[in-house]
């Protein structure tokens, strides 16, 4: 069951797991499991994150629910599946050109995407109006 899909929630929360409070024994036990070993599935990427537990997991390796989210969605049902659900959820809220500018944002920033402060908006306003 070691799929490519279940490798990139691997990778995820192995990367996340480096700078989480919690050790994977402490996390089995926030996750609600007798013993460590579904977490280390999950790491090895042998055993899928079960939906259920995808937020209690964000919050304890401190990394972006949304992005685990999509991840571990993605090892269940593929990324058709995922797309499908992101056009049925966004119905219209934004076009594909604000989706863009909010995944650069995601991507340049990361899970720190900046507040839009007043200096902030003096600066982007600033550098579209320079020509290209």
């Amino acid at each position: 069951m070691n799929s490519e899909r279940n490798s990139e929630v691997a990778k995820f929360i192995q990367a996340h797991l480096e700078n989480s409070p919690y050790t994977v024994e402490e996390i089995t036990l926030l996750l609600g499991f007798r013993g460590p070993d579904m977490v280390e599935g999950f790491l090895r990427g042998d055993r899928k994150v079960p939906l259920d537990k995808v937020q209690v997991l964000a919050e304890a390796l401190g990394c972006d629910r949304r992005q685990l989210f999509e991840s571990v969605l993605r090892s269940w049902f593929g990324i058709e599946f995922l797309d499908a659900i992101k056009e049925i959820f966004a119905g219209g809220s934004s076009s594909s050109t604000e989706q863009e500018w909010i995944r650069f944002l995601r991507e340049l920033y990361g899970e720190n995407i900046p507040e839009l402060t007043p200096a902030l908006r003096r600066r982007l306003r600033l550098f579209a109006s320079v020509p290209s």
